[in-house]
């Protein structure tokens, strides 16, 4: 009787601690991986940085303004003849030089440059966006396919336990059989090694589901043993067409805007280079103030104080060539980035096209794969039932039994799958971050 209550005690606790568990939806996986996961959150700090930089100042726009001073005493012996016959000797005469300056030098023309790397300034912060969302879109594709292939183990498992129910059906028939003797002990040993053959695959399973869980963990930045469950489906109901994913992946995929967008930034660095090759002008001024006192000299005591102000102009007329040579290894790099651009765009339309055929290939599979599963079930059920009334033997049922598992394998991996080229297709078209 104890035991028994143990026994209850025992499956209410496992009860509990099942339903305890969080229940994990993709949505919030997905939510859950946008906020912690380092790799985003590296790059949102690297547009914040953008930013900082992304400022008049550093454009060379705004005036600079300084403050200075100097304080300088002696201490001397002094010895003086002057012109008109005198002498004067001084011991330990002091001197004191005091001075105070503010100075500010604005920039009004640099051949343009300020504007230039003020727009480069600002395509760079750009870039930095479109950087994050090329990172989002990378963990938000490893969280959908660590999140599935949670899923896609779940099922194997739970279509491999329901595969235990019928070994030990089949254990039964074959022990009455062998006791009422129509059947040898063959079938009841073959019988017990199929069944420990799929306790044995089932342990396997749940590893790799541990290994799965602990990888969906670290992707959400959290303790790789955190239990979770899943949903308990794969849903693809995605029917793209191609040549619309062609257009919308040229337009939205984020290699492809980072390529375009540092064209635009080479492009800027260029007129930065021909900017020297024009005028500079800077208005300066200041506001100056000088004491000077002495013990030794004519002039005991000499303080001034005042503004002045001035514009400086120049313009760079030859220096060897090198800002034209400066100009023309830019354009060259520009050119290069083009090359870039469409090279990334010809991969892209390799990978669009080559990814929806894979896609259309596993969904006609996924179809087959389905009747398949259906009919292998019936075909079981059948054999089964003949060989209880002793119309076939243990072998045929074996046979129709592997047949249903790899049906189940079949089917379940090919749904999988679907999902997996789902997934890379909205990632090629610049669709997963919306």
């Amino acid at each position: 009787m104890l035991k028994k209550s143990a026994n209850i005690l025992i499956g209410i606790f496992c009860v509990l601690n099942i339903s305890a568990q969080e229940v994990l939806t993709i949505d919030n996986a997905i939510k859950l991986g946008l906020e912690k996961n380092y790799d985003v959150l590296i790059s949102k700090n690297n547009i914040e940085i953008s930013k900082a930089q992304n400022n008049l100042g550093n454009a060379g726009m705004s005036p600079q303004v300084s403050l200075n001073g100097n304080l300088n005493m002696a201490n001397v012996n002094s010895h003086q003849e002057f012109n008109t016959g005198t002498v004067q000797d001084r011991t330990g005469a002091a001197s004191s030089n005091l001075g105070a300056s503010l100075n500010v030098s604005w920039t009004i023309f640099d051949g343009l440059r300020m504007f230039a790397v003020k727009k480069r300034l600002t395509q760079t912060e750009q870039l930095s966006s479109i950087q994050l969302k090329e990172q989002m879109e990378i963990t938000i594709q490893e969280i959908i396919l660590a999140y599935y292939n949670i899923v896609r183990i779940n099922e194997l498992i739970k279509a491999a336990n329901q595969n235990l129910e019928i070994y030990a059906e089949r254990k039964k028939l074959a022990k009455v059989k062998m006791e009422i003797g129509s059947d040898s002990k063959v079938d009841l040993l073959l019988t017990q090694s199929d069944e420990n053959k799929a306790k044995s695959a089932i342990l396997q399973l749940q590893l790799e589901l541990v290994t799965a869980k602990a990888s969906l963990n670290n992707l959400l930045v959290r303790s790789v043993d955190t239990e979770f469950k899943t949903g308990d489906s794969i849903i693809a109901n995605y029917n793209p067409v191609l040549e619309d994913l062609k257009k919308t992946a040229e337009k939205s995929n984020s290699l492809m805007m980072i390529s375009k967008q540092n064209e635009l930034i080479i492009n800027q660095t260029i007129t930065e280079a021909r900017s020297a090759n024009l005028p500079f002008v800077q208005l300066n001024g200041a506001y100056n103030f000088t004491r000077a006192q002495s013990q030794a000299g004519i002039i005991f005591l000499n303080q001034q104080q005042g503004l002045n102000g001035g514009i400086t102009a120049s313009w760079l007329l030859f220096n060897g060539n090198r800002n034209n040579k400066l100009v023309k290894e830019r354009q060259i790099n520009l050119l290069n980035q083009k090359y870039i651009t469409e090279q990334t765009k010809q991969s892209l339309d390799a990978m669009v096209y080559i990814t929806y055929q894979g896609f259309l290939t596993n969904k006609k599979i996924l179809e087959l794969e389905k009747q398949n599963l259906a009919d292998s079930k019936e075909v079981l059920d059948v054999s089964l039932e003949r060989y209880k009334i002793g119309k076939t033997n243990l072998l045929e049922t074996i046979e129709t039994q592997k047949n249903l598992e790899d049906a189940q394998t079949r089917y379940i991996n090919a749904l999988y799958n679907v999902k997996k080229a789902e997934t890379e297709l909205l990632r090629a078209n610049g669709t997963l971050v919306k």
